[in-house]
């Protein structure tokens, strides 16, 4: 994790005065983020000061961006309260263009990322519960991207393997894993809605013990929720780096409070845990390992997957 983009006081003005927000008084970067630099921005306007997140894009393009905040412009208007609405601009646009950064601006939420334990998985899963509540006919009227755009569903990791591009051990810890593929979940028709698409612990934040916002909506769209569901918990329930099954249970705990699961769901929720790593994996693989965002993490997909071994282990 870490910031990958530089600004100058300087820089941080000319983005501020986009909005008319009054004078950078001090920048500090932030160290959550893997596709993103964040920057805490102390700024001062009529004698009061007041602070600003900033956010620079590392690898989505505008369009990517205009989908994220989409989202949470929907979100906002159906009143979900754990999500952060972006500042508008004077052009009334969320999305600033600045040299070669593009990017947005939120307003500063002080709060901590939990250590992932029972109380942090039992709220973080009735927030994510709360999420998948939303009817769709709430937001039917919007045109909320599909996660499959910017996320890995079944179709594409069961496709993967088979490309001449495919990683080694990706199809191997796959093969693994299903022996029998995965085309009956494919074909089952899981009910679709709002997704996280990256709800891990540290895309939360918390105060006083209470989760107050979940932050980073980049992977977010419609899709599958029982996929969204496993990804959260692949990387939440976690006990020294594995996932814990009693973390698991308070984890769906908590979903259950906002959204019970239905019969198919809860048989198939093992496997969903373990193709959220494989979903995740991919997001890695085409990030540090075909792409160039972060050369020291080219390998980090395999932390996934090994995890995802233990896990079907535990299982049998």
């Amino acid at each position: 994790m870490g910031h990958y983009t530089n600004l100058t006081l300087s820089e941080v003005q000319d983005i501020l005065n986009i909005y008319s927000l009054g004078e950078v008084k001090e920048i500090t970067p932030l160290s959550y983020g893997i596709s993103n630099s964040n920057f805490k921005v102390l700024v001062v306007k009529n004698s009061q000061s007041k602070p600003f997140l900033l956010k620079i894009s590392n690898d989505k393009n505008k369009n990517e961006l205009n989908g994220e905040q989409e989202i949470l412009r929907v979100l906002e208007e159906v009143g979900f309260p754990l999500s952060i609405s972006p500042l508008k601009a004077l052009e009334q646009n969320t999305i600033f263009s600045y040299k070669e950064y593009i990017g947005a601006i939120y307003p500063f939420v002080e709060g901590i990322t939990p250590k992932p334990e029972s109380e942090t998985c039992y709220q973080i899963g009735k927030a994510l519960g709360k999420l998948h509540s939303l009817k769709k006919e709430s937001f039917s009227n919007y045109k909320i991207r599909e996660h499959k755009t910017i996320g890995f569903e079944l179709p594409f990791i069961s496709n993967f393997i088979q490309k001449e591009d495919c990683p080694s051990q990706f199809k191997e810890y796959f093969l693994d894993i299903f022996p029998k593929g995965i085309d009956s979940l494919i074909n089952e028709p899981f009910e679709e809605g709002i997704m996280h698409g990256d709800l891990y612990y540290d895309n939360t934040l918390f105060k006083n013990k209470n989760l107050i916002t979940l932050l980073d909506f980049e992977q977010a769209g419609l899709g599958p929720l029982i996929l969204d569901l496993g990804i959260s918990i692949s990387g939440t329930s976690l006990s020294d780096g594995e996932i814990s099954s009693s973390l698991v249970e308070k984890f769906i705990e908590g979903y259950e409070k906002e959204r019970p699961l239905s019969k198919i769901e809860k048989s198939s929720l093992n496997s969903f845990i373990l193709l959220g790593l494989f979903s995740i994996s991919l997001w890695r693989i085409y990030r540090f390992k075909f792409g160039e965002l972060d050369s020291k993490k080219t390998d980090s997909y395999l932390e996934l997957l090994k995890r995802a071994s233990s896990f079907k282990k535990e299982l049998l």
